[in-house]
């Protein structure tokens, strides 16, 4: 074929950049949040405890942390575009799996497997989407669009957060409880306190109130999250319905100048949708919508010239495979040997500062906490996601870290063989050698340790019960907070944050953004301490995202200067990058850990804590490159 001759398959299609780049990016979005934050709440309405929850959801975060190790496998295998449309469809696939296990046994296994095979698809789709990006248009119109590609991600990340959790909470929702006593009054809380022997209850941000003006049911109620029915006995003992069966919230306080017993016309309201019932749903329809940009995508993604499979060396492809393979399996082991190892070290704190066990104070009633160190004693029976095992706590570590050491150790030695004088290993090791490459390390690591521990802990905050220390804010309002108000913080951070680097330098701006992005912690150990109106969070959200946004401009400014100390630029930026990444995974792991510990309010004073290494490490950084200054200010 001549050098002039195009294809019809190959043949540049005349498309607007809007017409695909919008819906790209608003779906690239989807699977990202869905498993790192909308999975975080469901999984807290179905029933599962936080630390797994969190320790979980953060491993199997692990793909886009990776997202260097897969590039390869991308750029040698068939063209972007298919990589694209294939990857789009196996998201779609996996997200309706997801929406149909949870009716089944056993269904957090399951779907942590299946959203971590759909994250690994996610973020090689990922991979081609950022090419494809570049290849279909000139430079002048990429420059133009960053900012649209930007905003439709966040657009993606608004539907999740906040519409699906917001229609989520509607389908759970129920009409209030109409409760009328044959004798006796019950008590509203007033000075002095209210006596009524008619009204309608609800739950309200964790508390038991009566009519319209929602004025709080006097008496000791311990309301859990995720109930979707209310029932009143005879006795006045009003119960609850979660996915775990009904539970007894607390009586109604009798009026004391009555001499009347309190008595109770029975009643029930008609139940909201069961959580199992309404995340498939939601997750189904969501699924939907995004098997239907998919469909569009086939018609409407280019198929440009320059987007064709490269030509390499005879058996390269596989060479590659393996490679990628080794380092992110050597990578997994070496997170499960760190894990073991932190829970048999925090098992021996509790031996050593309490040893104790926990009892019942009655028959039925759940176990005492005697200690503070309670949280990090290892059970006595092992399980994994819900599966029992014949080990103890402490002897499943053993096995678990032996196990993972000897594999770690395997797949270094499989890394020295397979990448070894390959332009891979060059890109790792030039990253290594770079001078000061421990202040850099430390930088990555820390600066943004605060930030993705409170990110991770927050929303289990909002919905837990007053009980716990708690929000107990239900999932529409919390679709609210988190769709609304914190995506509008990160826009607007990341707006200001970007053109505050641009005026000044990073030099002059690094301590300001710094003390943005760490300050709104203090937010959250006030609302933990005091426990403020609903309204409240909002603002605490939107000051938290913004200060986020303000703050990851100076992270990601500092590590594009980074990548400039050598002309393995590109390969650097995405080792920083994931670096990065793996430092929200451990801090999701130390957050459940904490909380379980030591309560929402020990935590977010830990969090406080665990920001000044990272405030520490701007001391640290170097601040120049072989070529000169890399934190200058610009000139005007």
């Amino acid at each position: 074929m001549a050098a002039t001759d195009v294809t019809p398959d190959s043949a540049p299609r005349k498309l607007s950049p809007w017409a695909f780049i919008p819906l790209l990016y608003f779906m690239q979005a989807i699977p990202v949040t869905i498993v790192q934050e909308v999975a975080t709440v469901f999984f807290k309405d179905l029933g599962i405890a936080n630390e797994p929850i969190v320790r979980w959801t953060s491993l199997i975060s692990l793909p886009w942390s990776m997202q260097l190790l897969l590039g390869p496998l991308v750029d040698l295998t068939g063209t972007k575009r298919r990589w694209i449309l294939g990857g789009q469809a196996m998201i779609a696939a996996g997200l309706i799996g997801t929406a149909f296990v949870l009716q089944i046994p056993n269904f957090f296994l399951i779907s942590l497997l299946i959203l971590g095979a759909t994250a690994v698809v996610s973020a090689l789709t990922n991979i081609a989407t950022d090419g494809f990006y570049i290849l279909s248009m000139p430079k002048d119109s990429q420059a133009k669009f960053i900012g649209v590609q930007t905003t439709c991600y966040r657009l993606g990340r608004l539907f999740c957060t906040g519409i699906l959790l917001f229609v989520v909470g509607r389908l759970m929702s129920f009409a209030p409880l109409p409760v009328q006593t044959q004798s006796g009054q019950f008590l509203l809380k007033a000075e002095p306190p209210v006596g009524v022997s008619q009204s309608t209850l609800r739950i309200d941000a964790g508390k038991l109130v009566a009519g319209d003006n929602k004025q709080e049911v006097l008496g000791k109620f311990d309301i859990p999250s995720g109930i979707y029915q209310l029932r009143v006995d005879a006795t006045g003992t009003v119960y609850g319905l979660t996915v775990a069966g009904e539970k007894a919230l607390g009586p109604l306080q009798a009026a004391p100048q009555l001499s009347a017993a309190l008595q109770v016309m029975p009643a029930q309201t008609v139940p909201g949708m069961n959580p199992f019932h309404a995340w498939s749903l939601v997750l189904g329809a969501a699924s939907g919508l995004y098997l239907l940009g998919r469909l569009v995508n086939q018609f409407t993604v280019p198929k440009p010239v320059e987007d064709r499979v490269t030509a390499g060396e005879s058996g390269e492809l596989g060479r590659n495979i393996a490679r990628t393979l080794s380092i992110v399996l050597t990578a997994v082991a070496g997170y499960f040997t760190l894990s073991a190892l932190v829970r048999m070290a925090a098992h021996g704190l509790w031996r050593t500062f309490d040893g104790s066990v926990p009892v019942q104070a009655e028959p039925g009633a759940p176990a005492v906490k005697l200690e503070r160190f309670q949280g990090w004693r290892l059970p006595d029976e092992a399980g994994y996601l819900g599966i029992a095992t014949p080990l103890s706590g402490v002897m499943a570590e053993v096995a678990q870290f032996a196990v993972c050491v000897a594999l770690t150790l395997f797949g270094i030695r499989l890394i020295r063989r397979l990448v070894r004088n390959t332009p891979m290993a060059e890109a790792f090791s030039s990253f290594a050698r770079q001078e000061q490459i421990g202040a850099i390390l430390f930088f990555i690591f820390f600066y943004r340790f605060g930030e993705a521990m409170v990110s991770k802990m927050s929303p289990l905050f909002l919905k837990d019960s007053l009980a716990v220390g708690g929000m107990a804010i239900p999932n529409e309002t919390l679709g609210l907070i988190k769709g609304i108000a914190g995506v509008l913080g990160i826009v607007f951070g990341g707006i200001l944050g970007g053109l505050f680097v641009g005026r000044v330098g990073l030099r002059k701006a690094f301590w300001p953004l710094a003390i943005a992005m760490h300050t709104p912690n203090l937010l959250y150990v006030w609302a933990a301490a005091t426990i403020p109106p609903v309204s409240a969070m909002y603002f605490v959200d939107f000051v938290d995202q913004f200060g986020y946004g303000f703050g990851f401009a100076g992270y990601m400014v500092y590590l594009m200067w980074v990548a400039q100390r050598n002309h393995f630029q590109t390969s650097h930026y995405a080792i920083g990058t994931g670096l990065g990444a793996l430092t929200i995974l451990t801090a999701g792991v130390l957050s459940g850990i904490l909380q379980s510990n030591f309560g929402y309010l020990g935590f977010f004073i830990s969090v406080i804590i665990l920001t000044i290494p990272g405030m520490i490490a701007l001391f640290l950084i170097p601040h120049d490159t072989p070529k000169g200054p890399i934190l200058q200010t610009p000139s005007h």
